[in-house]
């Protein structure tokens, strides 16, 4: 997920009395900001801040593949918990939510991740938009269609989006294959303030080729899905730590519960967002638009697209993927 920071620009102009009032308002503005913040006022941040092409196929220097969370020596290790149970037998390119390659979970993380099995999410893409001044996670919904997050895209021009399938590692995209977008539908109630309807379908000119390595993750539109304690997994090339400058090169996954809504806001319910973190590990810049995905009739299911979160590893909004049939429907239909 790429968060986009909140920039402040005062001009503060000659000293002198009326200047001086300004200034005092000024400061007391920022205090109350910071207050606010510090009592987790409903302030998340953006996950779609631009990655530049010439930083995005370096790993950060905090560690990607078998970094801090795949040892359980540590003393600073997270608890652990269950991913999803699928035990799925790959049908081939026309099915859903069933990989060729099963994934393995050895950790939690993907803050301080571990490299996920080459090819066990062959539904995630790369998306380099706008000409690569941007970096954001999708999923295939169909060969021809991607789902991300609104703020990834919103106001882009489609041709600027290139998006990568089968491909493991930043550095390796020749490895893959490429798309250019043709059509960007955001949704029309998106909101850059709070991120909700945080939603957008993208439409390649042409069609990915189904393949073992390029898979098509399934959806579900029952709206009671994903439940509070119900666990699920992330996967993205988003930075690995807070401090990080540059995305993943690997592609890294982490397991990850629902929590209660007020977790994340101050609201105790949302039938449109769901509040997702579990001990330090959630997504971080770079991740947006990644899927959060749980065991439906023993397939994998994108029930939630990573949106919004304070900081990484803080619980994280997510995109309630159920809640917006219609608009994912009438989208692919033109």
């Amino acid at each position: 997920m790429n968060y986009p920071a909140l920039q402040y620009a005062v001009a503060v102009p000659a000293a002198g009395p009326r200047s001086t009032k300004i200034i005092v308002i000024i400061v007391i503005i920022v205090l109350v900001i910071f207050i606010l913040i510090a009592l987790g006022v409903g302030l998340g941040v953006g996950l779609g801040v631009g990655l530049s092409n010439k930083n995005s196929g370096s790993s950060s220097s905090s560690g990607s593949g078998s970094g801090s969370g795949s040892s359980g020596s540590s003393t600073n290790s997270p608890d652990t918990i269950s991913a999803p149970s699928v035990n799925c037998i790959y049908g081939g390119p026309s099915t859903c939510g069933c990989s060729a390659v099963q994934p393995s979970f050895i950790s939690t993380r993907i803050v301080n991740g571990y490299t996920a099995v080459a090819n066990s999410w062959p539904w995630i893409v790369a998306l380099f938009i706008n000409n690569n001044t941007t970096f954001c996670g999708g999923f295939l919904i169909s060969y021809q269609y991607v789902l991300t997050a609104a703020h990834c895209v919103d106001g882009i021009t489609a041709n600027t989006i290139l998006v990568f399938a089968s491909i493991q590692q930043i550095s390796s995209l020749s490895s893959g294959q490429s798309r250019v977008v043709s059509t960007v539908t955001v949704h029309p109630d998106y909101s850059s303030t709070d991120f909700t309807n945080d939603i957008a379908v993208l439409e390649l000119e042409s069609a990915f080729n189904g393949t073992t390595t390029v898979g098509q993750c399934c959806l579900t539109f029952d709206t009671s899905l994903p439940s509070v304690g119900e666990t699920g997994v992330i996967a993205g090339w988003g930075r690995t730590s807070q401090s990080s400058t540059t995305i993943s090169d690997n592609l890294n996954q982490g397991v990850i519960e629902v929590q209660p809504f007020s977790s994340c806001s101050s609201t105790s319910t949302s039938n449109i967002q769901f509040c997702a973190g579990f001990d330090d590990t959630n997504a971080c810049f770079g991740d947006s638009g990644s899927p959060f995905m749980i065991s439906v009739n023993n397939l994998w299911t994108c029930a939630g697209l990573v949106s919004a979160s304070p900081a990484c590893g803080d619980n994280t909004f997510y995109t309630r993927v159920t809640a917006f049939q219609s608009f994912i429907d009438n989208a692919m239909s033109g």
